[in-house]
Order: structure tokens, then C-alpha cells, then sequence
């Protein structure tokens, strides 16, 4: 995936516009629409900038192989402004599938929990 694409994908999960990422990093809505179409590349400090707004790294927005990429992007299809659900992803994915199902059940059972907590 192009650094152009990975800035439209990241751009859509937070459902942004052209012109509001522009006005967010201070450059023209023609800029952005360049970058995304793999017309020019960012400099470093827009780059910086970007890493720093979607919480990737800098590394991944330039260099990112699959695993990563999936790590990285998947954390903003949450609300990116709820920084407790993008650390639970991010530490889940961390874990072994084995682990994975352990935490699972543990929530399936706090959920019950919770319901009858309530009623």
C-alpha cells in the first residue's frame, strides 16, 4: 500500500474531508488531494505531523509491511478519539490466538455479569 493510500484510508475511518485534514495540517485541500493520489509525497514535518494525528508511526506511514499496517489502520475503525477501545485492540492483537479466546470468555462473562447486575 502507497503512503498516499494509506493517508485516504486513515483520512475515511475518521471520516474526515479533504479540506478538514488540509485545514488539520495546514495545507491546501489541493495538497492533501495530491498526496492521496500518490502525485507528491509529504515532507518530513507534514509527515511527523500525520504519524503524530493518527497515533502510527512514522514507519508504518512509510515503510509499513502487511502485519503492521493491519495493527495500525484497524486501532482507527474505532472512534479514534476513544483512546480505551484503541489500546484494547492494539494489546489484543498482541496476544496469542490461545489468549485471545481466554480474554474473550472473560468479557462474555463480565457482560453477563453486568446484565444481571442491572435487572
Amino acid at each position: 500500500m502507497t503512503v498516499g493510500e494509506k493517508l485516504k484510508n486513515l483520512r475515511l475511518q475518521v471520516k474526515k474531508t479533504l479540506k478538514e485534514e488540509g485545514e488539520i495540517f495546514n495545507v491546501s485541500l489541493n495538497t492533501v488531494y495530491r498526496w492521496e493520489h500518490n502525485l507528491t509525497v509529504p515532507g518530513k514535518t507534514a509527515l511527523k505531523k500525520i504519524a503524530d494525528f493518527y497515533n502510527v508511526s512514522l514507519e508504518w506511514l512509510i515503510y509499513g509491511n502487511a502485519e503492521e499496517e493491519n495493527n495500525n489502520c484497524d486501532r482507527h475503525i474505532l472512534n479514534y478519539e476513544n483512546s480505551a477501545e484503541q489500546q484494547l485492540l492494539y494489546m489484543f492483537r498482541k496476544l496469542s490466538e490461545n489468549n485471545r479466546y481466554k480474554i474473550l470468555g472473560y468479557i462474555e462473562h463480565m457482560i453477563i455479569d453486568d446484565r444481571r447486575d442491572r435487572n
